[in-house]
């Protein structure tokens, strides 16, 4: 019989506005539903969106995940009975839950699980244990934390990390923690890779429009940087700070020659037009637990100019872009090397990243650590 996996997140596609850990979430459902039952418990909005979704509400619904099917369940809102009605329904062997915070798709249902000791529990906090997250709101994430820790309610619980980073986080805030290690799955690898334009460099910028992002860092420099084109920037994300997106708008005036547009949140199936499009993904980050705009880019044969912030280190070895500390100098000269590249040279990277990808990024021993997350 085949095991059932129970998926408990925030968000679920066609919800996309939450970027990254929408992309965990369902990358790994699809992967798992090819040889388990899976289910999904999920709310029927977006981040930050008061426009329900377009889907069957309160229902379990079949969405389709590839060759597979996924069983999904788009909730109006959830409480006790609901958690209860649905462990009862689903009669999961493990339960995946998302996110250390959510009160509704990882406290409450932690809460009806602790009855339930024969459900392996697995949870994946999805970054939210680095320290750039901790400093927002730091004093009630601290207090929780430490309640947590006191009341024991992440006993029992296998957390999820998704890098050796990660793990040590965990083990930080939770030392008695069990970390198992299983490196976020990365979506389908294009089979196309078209041909670029050479007289502009193309860059974009794909995530939340929001000052914890540190976009203006990464803007700044571009708009400082010697280039041997004109420079265009796509900002592709959901704008969720209106002051924010007014300073950037307001600091690319300073540079004229460069050509900035914001386009907006896009949903994931839109994305490889503007990474084909595109010469480089920009990330001045301070914190990324995984990345997926990061890889998704290197799939498309889009090279990468990020911090070095993330899991990716070691770039420019690889030829495959280039992670550098926030540094003002820093990134000048780094930038003033990656914009003046001869066509040549940047087909060489465009190759050598879709290599990375196919090879580093999608592996097999990174599908068997996701699978023994959920094995007896």
């Amino acid at each position: 019989m085949k095991r059932r996996i129970l998926i408990s997140v925030d968000w679920f596609p066609p919800a996309f506005r939450a970027g990254g850990p929408i992309r965990s979430s369902f990358n790994l459902a699809a992967f798992l539903s090819a040889q388990w039952e899976v289910w999904v418990m999920t709310s029927n909005k977006d981040l930050g969106a008061d426009q329900i979704l377009d889907v069957p509400v309160d229902v379990w619904t079949d969405v389709p995940a590839g060759s597979n099917t996924l069983c999904v369940r788009y909730n109006s809102a959830v409480n006790v009975a609901t958690w209860d009605r649905v462990l009862q329904e689903v009669r999961p062997d493990a339960v995946h839950l998302n996110s250390l915070f959510s009160q509704d798709y990882t406290l409450l249902p932690l809460r009806r699980l602790r009855k339930k000791p024969h459900v392996r529990v697995v949870l994946a906090p999805r970054g939210m244990l680095g320290q750039a997250a901790l400093s927002i709101k730091p004093f009630k994430k601290r207090m929780f934390l430490a309640l947590a820790r006191g009341m024991g309610w992440m006993d029992g619980v296998l957390w999820h990390a998704s890098t050796d980073q990660e793990a040590y986080e965990v083990r930080c805030a939770f030392p008695r923690a069990r970390v198992h290690v299983a490196q976020n799955l990365p979506s389908p690898f294009p089979a196309e890779n078209p041909e670029r334009p050479v007289d502009v460099w193309h860059i974009v910028v794909v995530g939340r429009v929001h000052r914890v992002k540190n976009l203006h860092f990464g803007l700044r420099a571009l708009l400082r940087a010697e280039s041997d084109r004109r420079v265009c920037v796509d900002f592709i994300g959901p704008m969720e700070d209106a002051g924010y997106k007014q300073e950037l708008e307001h600091l690319a005036q300073t540079n004229p020659i460069a050509e900035v547009t914001f386009l907006g949140g896009v949903p994931p199936s839109e994305l490889p037009r503007y990474f084909h499009s595109a010469h480089y993904l920009l990330s001045s980050t301070t914190q990324e637990n995984f990345g997926h705009a990061i890889v998704e880019a290197w799939a498309h044969g889009c090279p990468v100019l990020i911090s070095d912030c993330t899991p990716w280190r070691d770039l420019e070895a690889r030829g495959i872009g280039w992670d550098w500390p926030l540094e003002d100098a820093a990134w000048d000269a780094g930038l003033k090397r990656a914009l003046n590249l001869n066509p040549s040279e940047w087909k060489g990277m465009s190759k050598a990243s879709r290599r990375f990808f196919s090879e580093q990024v999608t592996n097999s021993e990174s599908e068997q650590a996701n699978l023994a997350l959920f094995e007896p």
